[in-house]
């Protein structure tokens, strides 16, 4: 399956027309600018999971849509994770990830 970036900006494009959005519109509900989403459809930028997971929320997608069948959800527990993983050095994940090892051993 193709998951190149401009596999990925067609696909949303396409839903985004097909919902009769406008960028702007899209762009507002996931908390990007229209210029970030117009990286994304046009090929030039990955989006970022969690801005992802928000446009497949908002335009109805599934992941069938694109090749995936493991179906991920948006939680807003992920998103807050991934604000802090996006904004913690190294030595801090390293921490994380101890931790995270250490709980998991005890469920």
């Amino acid at each position: 399956m193709d998951y190149s970036k401009e596999y990925i900006g067609k696909l949303i494009q396409k839903a985004r027309k097909d919902n009769k959005m406008k960028q702007s519109q899209l762009a507002e509900k996931v908390g990007i600018s229209e210029k970030h989403l117009s990286k994304i459809e046009t090929g030039k930028n990955y989006p970022a999971l969690n801005n992802f997971l928000k446009i497949v929320e908002v335009l109805g997608l599934s992941f069938n849509d694109f090749g995936l069948t493991e179906e991920i959800k948006y939680s807003k527990q992920k998103e807050n994770l991934y604000k802090v993983i996006n904004t913690s050095s190294n030595n801090q994940l390293d921490l994380y990830i101890d931790i995270i090892n250490a709980l998991q051993k005890h469920f």
